[in-house]
């Protein structure tokens, strides 16, 4: 839940902050769009049974080799009258026995005010590759460092420490129609001193909540995860 007191300290902050944070976002919207060209990084569609590392078992459900990550399953819906278009259907699920965190870094600066740490993340369904996601953006396997990948960025900031202040946490529902029961922890961490932090520039830009409210109005820019975080202020 949000600490009352801590999410009103920030609000009241980003009140005073309106006077003086940047509100145009050319400049990031610029450095997106070139990072974009810059990065090695492609996707396209491949066919199930070429899927390297995945396997059918044989209920037919769809597995890692490692059994981590998701599953894909099927789930079967009724449903009284009125409730959906349909009174029942069957369909393919999302599975995952840990959902994940979502949280956005934030700091005060004199100069721009309130700030927020967004993450350039690719992922390969999305228009562009690359958008801007919360600072962490991760399942809590990566988080504890999965085998074979490399451990989320910043993630020690989730354990009480001096220099952070937790704004807020609350867990919220994946997209019920394709994930079963997955819910994530969003999260808004105030960092006293973010000179304290090893920041890759490559990856990482500061933005005012006014950026980043432009931002959302621009197609495939801002991903949705931020959306939701934010809407608590």
């Amino acid at each position: 839940m949000a600490d009352a007191s801590n999410i009103g300290w920030l609000r009241e902050r980003l009140k005073l902050s309106q006077a003086i944070e940047p509100g145009d976002p050319a400049g990031l919207l610029d450095w997106l769009e070139q990072r974009r060209k810059e990065i090695p990084f492609s996707a396209e569609l491949i066919a199930l049974h070429d899927v390297a590392g995945w396997q059918q078992t044989a209920n037919g459900n769809i597995v890692h080799k490692t059994g981590q990550f998701f599953s894909i399953e099927g789930v079967r819906v009724r449903s009284a009258p009125g409730v959906r278009e349909i009174a029942g259907w069957d369909q393919p699920i999302l599975t995952q026995t840990e959902g994940g965190v979502l949280a956005l870094l934030c700091r005060e600066t004199p100069g721009n005010g309130i700030e927020f740490l967004l993450q350039a993340k690719a992922d390969p369904g999305n228009i562009g590759y690359l958008q801007f996601c919360p600072t962490i953006q991760s399942t809590w396997e990566n988080i504890r460092g999965l085998k074979g990948a490399r451990p989320a960025a910043f993630a020690e900031l989730l354990d009480a420490s001096p220099n952070v202040r937790l704004i807020y946490r609350s867990k919220h529902n994946e997209e019920g129609s394709r994930f079963w029961q997955k819910t994530n922890e969003n999260m808004i961490l105030f960092v006293e001193d973010a000179g304290l932090l090893a920041i890759d520039h490559l990856v990482y830009r500061w933005a005012s909540l006014s950026q980043i409210k432009q931002m959302i109005l621009s197609d495939n820019v801002v991903g949705p995860y931020v959306r939701t975080i934010i809407s608590a202020l």
